[in-house]
């Protein structure tokens, strides 16, 4: 039995469309999201190091060019202009967390530097700090909670200087008393106040303040963070 030629063809031309319907569906299909970005989705705040200047942040791992889809709240271009052309996050190497731009390019990344706590920088604008809304949000600290005695320490097993956080009101704040014998590089700032101020502890001297931003319920740790660290912790 002879097989008609145009039918043939025809079976040809859907084998060619089927295989290229499949082919582009393969393609256009994005890999799985990592473990380590299923564990970002979520509700985040990202802010300076002041934190006088705030975002609100959602990472989703629905995919967007690029990556994940990110939306951002609407006071995050005035607050950090940088991040208007941001349209999507993901993850680079060593997982280092990327907000990146049409063209695929990272506007920042951050770092984790502790458990929940990531640090990004651009040049001329300084530090970063991405950290969960859930964390942001936990209770925060009254002056109660920190009256008594301090230390002041380079490393945990470094004391600079011994301190009161007292309870005696000095204008906004509270008045500090530094013991004698305190490391000179301690001594030369000048303490002379202390206050609580959106969850960071401020100690404020002749020469500039001092912000800490609370590790746990005793360790305190001088904001941005570095790579030598001024830890404020109770004996």
């Amino acid at each position: 039995m002879r097989r008609d030629p145009m039918s043939k063809a025809r079976c040809v031309v859907a084998a060619l469309m089927l295989a290229a319907s499949g082919a582009g569906a393969s393609a256009q299909s994005p890999p799985p999201a990592s473990d380590a970005a299923k564990d970002l989705a979520g509700a985040w705040e990202i802010s300076n190091a002041d934190r006088d200047r705030r975002c609100a942040v959602t990472f989703s791992i629905d995919p967007a060019p690029g990556g994940f889809k990110i939306e951002l709240g609407p006071e995050c271009a005035t607050a950090f202009p940088a991040l208007k052309d941001v349209v999507a996050w993901a993850l680079g190497q060593k997982d280092v967390l990327r907000l990146i731009d049409p063209r695929n390019v990272a506007v920042i990344e951050f770092s984790e530097v502790e458990s929940g706590l990531y640090e990004g920088e651009r040049t001329g604008e300084g530090l970063y700090f991405l950290q969960t809304q859930a964390a942001v949000k936990v209770e925060t600290r009254t002056p109660e909670q920190l009256f008594g005695d301090w230390n002041i320490l380079r490393e945990m097993d470094q004391p600079l200087c011994a301190l009161t956080l007292s309870d005696a009101r000095e204008g906004d704040g509270y008045k500090v008393l530094v013991k004698p014998g305190c490391d000179p590089s301690i001594a030369s700032f000048g303490l002379t106040t202390w206050q609580l101020d959106r969850g960071q502890l401020v100690l404020t001297g002749r020469n500039g303040s001092w912000r800490f931003a609370e590790s746990d319920a005793t360790i305190w740790e001088r904001v941005p963070l570095s790579t030598d660290p001024l830890l404020l912790m109770k004996p």
